[in-house]
């Protein structure tokens, strides 16, 4: 078995953890040694607290080659300004873990990068391209010639359009829909339910039915 690091915690870390007892259930693939967290030093829902994130901590593992690792720490509040943390810790990309529930549909003519989790129920359709760090959650349908680039991030229930573009570290909010062939710029943020009919900006928040501009993330 594949060992694994989760880099996070309560929350996202948590919900990854749930697919590797899922994935495991079928088929034991990966055996979960623990996270790493700055905050927490109590164990995680059974599993230890490693460490902190921080390279001394990631070396002690680098060196084993059954080890691999998953960074959770992307989300609406853990944007662009919070890269540093992953980026800082110079793990190559090979090390990451990517990680599909037994439930989820991927086609196999879709491209999946390293370090993406796609959660239960999710359906990705044919010529799809899915960059690195990119996390899908439940019941997301991610539709034919989509591309969502590194970082991007679906929360559950999300209909992505075909041929739509996800830039870099968009994010997609639950039950948000988008039409085909749109663009969602690079670190923006589409509201819960919002309705997707025309390109939004790099670095701006829409919201509503249809998607209208309420700010900045930058």
């Amino acid at each position: 078995m594949k060992k694994l690091i989760i880099i996070g915690g309560y929350g996202n870390g948590t919900v990854v953890q749930s697919t590797v007892e899922d994935i495991n259930q079928v088929k034991p693939e990966w055996e979960l040694l623990g996270f790493l967290n700055d905050n927490e030093k109590k164990p995680i829902n059974g599993y230890p607290v490693l460490g902190g994130i921080d390279k001394v901590t990631v070396n002690k593992y680098l060196l084993d080659d059954t080890v691999y690792f998953f960074y959770s720490l992307i989300s609406v509040k853990l944007n662009h300004k919070f890269l540093f943390k992953l980026l800082d810790l110079e793990i190559p990309k090979k090390k990451f873990a990517t990680l599909i529930h037994p439930t989820a549909v991927v086609s196999k003519h879709a491209e999946i990068g390293h370090g993406v989790c796609i959660q239960p129920f999710v359906s990705i359709g044919p010529n799809t391209t899915i960059g690195n760090f990119v996390q899908i959650f439940a019941q997301s349908l991610v539709g034919h010639g989509a591309k969502l680039d590194d970082y991007s991030y679906v929360a559950n229930n999300a209909c992505i359009g075909a041929d739509v573009h996800l830039k870099e570290g968009a994010y997609l909010g639950t039950n948000a829909t988008t039409l085909e062939y749109v663009t969602l710029g690079k670190w923006s943020i589409t509201g819960i339910g919002a309705v997707v009919l025309k390109d939004v900006d790099d670095y701006t928040k829409v919201v509503g039915s249809p998607a209208r501009v309420i700010g900045s993330t930058k």
